[in-house]
């Protein structure tokens, strides 16, 4: 039987990893199963984490973020039939599914990024995460999540810079908007 891993642990892993790479594909193939690995574990869910946001659909709570604003570790849970739509993060993601499914779908940005607060995109995949499944996100990719299940989903998020200290937007597909993105985490 394997030992409980620890937040505190994970951040201590996070730090060593981060400190000796900056490459997205090296961090992804370190960080991922030690995600999953955190993920599996039940000590760091709180019974907060099920009373999301009715007002938005989601709640983010914080586990651990760096005082740079580095590193940030968040739980993420979602109402059943919400979600956020497309949306950056200004920075490299690690999501992993700890209960429920959540679908998410990926975008390509089509225009050339020469004009502020206009955007084109489509839809380049879509796919589904449950308990384990992991989810990694370059800076600069954007995607949606929606729970279209009929019970609160929780997610593990782990970031790159915490999501309200980069620069980041959200997306109107119909009116080819971008637009600043912060959210409030508890």
């Amino acid at each position: 039987m394997q030992e409980q891993y620890s937040v505190a642990q994970y951040v201590d892993d996070l730090r060593r990893i981060t400190a000796e790479t900056v490459d997205e594909n090296e961090i992804f193939d370190q960080v991922g199963p030690l995600a999953k690995r955190l993920a599996s574990e039940d000590s760091w869910i709180e019974e907060r984490f099920y009373n999301p946001d009715e007002e938005t659909g989601f709640s983010a709570f914080l586990l651990h973020e760096e005082e740079d604003h580095s590193l940030a570790v968040l739980a993420a849970t979602w109402i059943p039939g919400m979600g956020v739509g497309p949306h950056d993060h200004g920075t490299w993601a690690v999501v992993v599914g700890v209960e429920g499914v959540e679908r998410n779908i990926r975008y390509k940005r089509l225009d050339d990024r020469s004009k502020p607060d206009y955007a084109e995109l489509e839809v380049k995949d879509e796919s589904t995460a449950g308990p384990g499944d992991l989810v990694c996100i370059r800076n600069g990719g954007i995607h949606a999540v929606r729970n279209d299940s009929d019970k609160v989903t929780l997610s593990l998020h782990t970031y790159g810079t915490h999501i309200n200290h980069t620069i980041r937007s959200k997306y109107d597909i119909e009116a080819h908007t971008a637009a600043e993105f912060k959210v409030d985490v508890k």
